[in-house]
């Protein structure tokens, strides 16, 4: 089963920490001389994340479903697939406007894909590695299906809260304040492509959810992650991404490079240094973008594609780790 290269679509407008510190001042309602701990607590929480600017789309009226179209129909030109091809349709974001339909019916839509499995997977920020995992499972089952296109379209809106009175509010909702918005789009196919893209050889999924309650995005408020905590439980990520690489029989210094979620460089290095992985095959890139959730893998992948270099033959790992608290990782051979 092969991965196509990523698809990302960017917003154009960059949103920088003194444009979110404004903004939480502009929320601020007690005295003066309560500002400056909560001021001084956002911008701990950005320098320990070294989040420095992120890519908001300020049009209301677009969709998850549009935006992650748009990534979809770049995906299909860059490989040359017709839309008519895709048999199976996966969204894979946190991001949507209904319950129902599923978003995934809208971009098909969109797109002019039609008739086609198409339906929604929901994991948090790991949704769009589950949702290969997934197509994966559907492969193996429905040998008619040949070709697949998984999606998402990350949109925050409301649901990011500038509105912070207390520390504990920074505690509880400063994460929020790392977030930036990004599309993005693969092709699950049988055979490899024109246009090159990775071999997939096995996933590993983890949920402890007893954890569940420490980070959520309420249908109707804002996001919340107790991120201490949530980031505490990343100690459990190097231990399954170990249990990966066994399966592909590889050794952590092997592999070449570690697209993993983009929550926090500093969660990232200590995840990377509990693996054992070498330092020039890890991808950092939320200086650069922020955290855009279920996609921000995907737009690791594809500035390491454009910007670095993926020779044929090159061993990859996708990971993501998502409030649940699930751990959702992926191994690979680039093949061009």
């Amino acid at each position: 089963m092969f991965l196509s290269k990523p698809s990302v679509v960017i917003p154009e407008t960059a949103v920088d920490n003194a444009t979110v510190l404004t903004r939480v001042r502009e929320s601020f309602r007690g005295p003066d001389s309560d500002w400056e701990p909560v001021c001084q607590g956002v911008q701990y929480v950005l320098a320990r994340c070294n989040t420095q600017v992120r890519y908001i789309d300020p049009d209301p009226t677009l969709s998850p479903g549009e935006f992650a179209s748009r990534a979809a129909t770049a995906c299909l030109f860059e490989n040359g697939v017709e839309a008519s091809e895709v048999d199976l349709l996966v969204y894979g974001g946190i991001a949507r406007e209904n319950f129902e339909p599923a978003t995934a019916a809208e971009v098909a839509g969109r797109l002019g894909a039609t008739p086609l499995h198409a339906f929604d997977v929901t994991c948090a920020c790991a949704g769009l590695v589950e949702a290969i995992h997934v197509v994966a499972g559907y492969f193996a089952l429905h040998p008619e299906l040949k070709t697949a296109l998984v999606c998402a379209g990350e949109l925050w809106r409301d649901h990011v809260t500038y509105d912070l009175q207390t520390l504990d509010d920074v505690a509880t909702y400063a994460a929020g304040l790392t977030l930036g918005n990004a599309a993005a789009a693969f092709l699950v196919t049988r055979e490899s492509l024109a246009a090159g893209g990775a071999r997939l050889l096995g996933f590993r999924h983890k949920t402890l959810a007893e954890h569940y309650g420490l980070c959520s995005a309420p249908v109707d408020g804002p996001f919340f992650s107790r991120s201490k905590e949530l980031f505490a439980l990343a100690v459990h990520v190097p231990g399954e991404v170990a249990r990966l690489l066994t399966d592909a029989g590889w050794a952590a210094q092997d592999v070449d490079h570690y697209v993993f979620h983009q929550p926090s460089q500093a969660i990232l290095e200590r995840v990377f240094d509990g693996i054992g992985a070498r330092p020039e095959a890890c991808v950092h890139t939320h200086s650069l973008y922020g955290n855009s959730a279920s996609t921000s893998w995907a737009v690791a992948l594809n500035h390491r594609l454009k910007h670095g270099t993926v020779n044929n033959g090159d061993k990859l790992v996708i990971a993501s780790a998502a409030s649940g608290f699930t751990v959702v990782c992926a191994s690979a051979v680039w093949e061009s």
